[in-house]
């Protein structure tokens, strides 16, 4: 039996296939430059194209939230869709190693891993999602490394944050903030600016590039550049569907994939080189740790590795980052 997570809703059921007229892209976030999941899109599209395949772009979650592109893409209603690693995780938990703070340098490091080296662990997660009815065809990065932003003071040491609550994507999350010395509160991300203007939180654990696309700048007036993270979206595509095509279109459809995560690694790095001038020029404040700091965050965030990820995974882990470093 499928997880809960792909049952399909009655109506999709009911509905022909979409494939014969055109391939869909479904992406959640505004069709903006900022934002990964929309460039990859573009790029995806454009090497569809390319190769005498149709294929659309639709922004701003036009086709359903993150779950319901997935249960779509598990029947074959849509072919590809961009969303939160979280999709993924309900299936595999060991994707969270892939994020978990300091486990790889940069963004760099974490593309090595996953698109240069032949991964045991990335074959099994994807083995996993393929079980689901559903391929991954990237893991896209979305610019720099994380960092802590908040309303309400400098953070240059993990005790700064002493008084900070800070939004968790889960519980998982929570547990990281713990080892930080840090409150955290599970809030989705429709609601985290209403959640600061009423006090819930004071600022989130994120990218750079997550308050610039959603104007959070405009009251995330703080950043500590902490390089702790890769950050990286998920390419989806329907298993169901590519199944069913015909070598020569698989093989086009392929080559649109890889050209599109070829671009991605590009993007990424030049997106990561912009953002901190980004987060200055709408006046928010950079502060960075001391070494000594650092190396105090990295320690905590490295005893909470076995809580972030499926603990018997965690030495594998270490040995891919090792590795590829």
């Amino acid at each position: 039996m499928k997880h809960a997570l792909f049952a399909a809703a009655a109506t999709l059921l009911t509905a022909a296939p979409l494939w014969a007229e055109e391939i869909k892209i479904a992406v959640g976030c505004p069709p903006v430059n900022a934002c990964s999941d929309y460039v990859y899109a573009e790029d995806l599209a454009a090497g569809l194209r390319e190769q005498g395949l149709e294929a659309s772009v639709f922004a701003g979650g036009a086709l359903g939230k993150d779950p319901e592109v997935v249960d779509q893409l598990s029947q074959g209603l849509v072919q590809f869709g961009m969303t939160n690693f979280v999709m993924i995780k309900e299936v595999d938990p060991r994707i969270l190693g892939f994020i978990a703070p300091y486990m790889f340098d940069d963004m760099e490091h974490f593309f090595r891993a996953t698109q240069d080296t032949q991964s045991d662990l990335l074959e099994e997660i994807k083995a996993s999602m393929e079980g689901q009815g559903v391929k991954i065809a990237g893991l896209p990065g979305l610019g720099g490394t994380m960092g802590v932003f908040n309303v309400k003071t400098p953070v240059a040491k993990v005790e700064d944050m002493a008084d900070l609550r800070l939004r968790a994507i889960d519980a998982t999350q929570i547990e990281l903030f713990k080892n930080w010395g840090v409150q955290g509160a599970v809030v989705d991300m429709p609601e985290f600016a209403g959640a600061v203007q009423q006090g819930v939180v004071d600022g989130y654990y994120n990218p750079p590039v997550v308050a610039l696309i959603f104007r959070h700048t405009e009251f995330l007036k703080h950043y500590t550049d902490i390089g702790a993270g890769t950050p990286f979206r998920s390419a989806l595509m329907s298993a169901d569907w590519y199944g069913d095509l015909d070598d020569a279109d698989r093989a086009k459809v392929d080559q649109a994939v890889d050209q599109a995560n070829a671009k991605n690694r590009v993007w990424t790095a030049k997106a990561a080189a912009g953002e901190l001038a980004g987060l200055q020029k709408s006046g928010v404040t950079i502060s960075t740790m001391s070494p000594e700091a650092l190396a105090d965050l990295k320690a905590r965030s490295e005893e909470a590795w076995a809580g972030l990820m499926p603990a018997d995974s965690v030495e594998a882990f270490r040995a891919l980052a090792a590795k590829t470093r």
